[in-house]
């Protein structure tokens, strides 16, 4: 069957969003509008009059090229482009993108895999470092646990580090996922639209309900609400929140390698060296497989290996699973 590049683009999305969370939909429309505009400037065509088939592993290959070459924040909306050029972290992280859509496009008929072994830069992103004890200590004189501000960082901050949350199911918390009377967090229809159970670990309950019942008088609200709140705007938070809170805490505690998904990998780790079986592990971050879960394997026994004082989790999680 031969349709054009547009109309499979509309078919591909129609299926991602019975599927994906909407931070996915925008990770697919964001880089696969930049391979279609470099595609359609290849043609001298828009990409409604170019045939799916007449996408190549050669013009691929030249994108991938193209990316090599290109400056950081080119065409960003707020940052002036840097002269640092991409990384190969962000080309892959881009191509993958591409080559979901090529596989579909396969599978479908509309053309073959034109990303097929297509090699791409080798990941540079390095060795993830997970936080140690004293950096959390240092993190956490960072806020003020008397003020609804300070309450609300460190919750956000800990249930990433205690419960192994995503950001963006900080983000996406409500009051009925906070099951109080059974030490327990539902972490609802995240990525993959499934559904799972956290260990709520005492510390993380008592200033959750602090935050919910001094704060925002969680009885008196729709159990479907947003847990955490702006300052400002009194609407629940958004990405653009965590990534600033987290700007913050890395300007004043001087952790460079800081980041929110470093948390979860913090979480992971200590985990596995707290004698956690990696089979509950996969259940508790939610991964489909054990790909990536194998990675903290490797990531606990280096820690144990140098001796390295990482995070350590709440002994609740050793003393229900074991």
């Amino acid at each position: 069957m031969s349709i054009s590049l547009d109309q499979a683009y509309q078919i591909f999305m129609a299926d991602r969003e019975t599927s994906c969370a909407d931070k996915t939909l925008i990770y697919y429309r964001e880089n696969l509008t930049g391979f279609f505009t470099y595609v359609s400037e290849c043609f001298n065509r828009p990409v409604s009059e170019i045939s799916c088939d007449e996408v190549t592993r050669e013009l691929f290959r030249n994108y991938i090229c193209y990316l090599r070459k290109r400056p950081k924040f080119q065409n960003h909306p707020f940052l002036e482009p840097s002269q640092e050029l991409l990384s190969s972290t962000s080309i892959r992280t881009y191509a993958r993108s591409i080559k979901v859509f090529a596989n579909f496009c396969k599978d479908n008929e509309y053309c073959d895999d034109f990303t097929y072994k297509v090699k791409l830069p080798k990941d540079d992103s390095g060795e993830i470092i997970p936080l140690y004890q004293s950096e959390v200590q240092q993190i956490d004189k960072l806020f003020n646990l008397k003020t609804e501000f300070g309450l609300r960082n460190w919750c956000i901050v800990h249930l990433m580090l205690d419960a192994g949350l995503r950001s963006s199911e900080v983000i996406n918390l409500r009051f009925c996922d906070l099951m109080f009377d059974k030490n327990i967090i539902q972490v609802y229809k995240s990525k993959g639209s499934k559904t799972r159970l956290v260990i709520l670990c005492p510390r993380l309950k008592v200033n959750l309900m602090k935050y919910c019942v001094i704060h925002r008088k969680y009885t008196a609200l729709s159990p479907m609400s947003y847990v955490f709140l702006q300052m400002r705007q009194q609407e629940a938070i958004n990405s653009n929140v965590i990534k600033q809170l987290f700007a913050r805490i890395k300007k004043k505690s001087g952790i460079d390698r800081l980041h929110p998904h470093l948390c979860r990998h913090t979480f992971a780790t200590s985990y596995i060296k707290g004698g956690g079986n990696i089979e509950m592990l996969r259940l508790l971050l939610g991964h489909t497989d054990y790909k990536v879960t194998r990675v903290y394997l490797h990531l606990a026994q280096q820690s144990s290996l140098l001796h390295e004082d990482i995070y350590q989790l709440d002994s609740v999680f050793f003393k229900r699973y074991q």
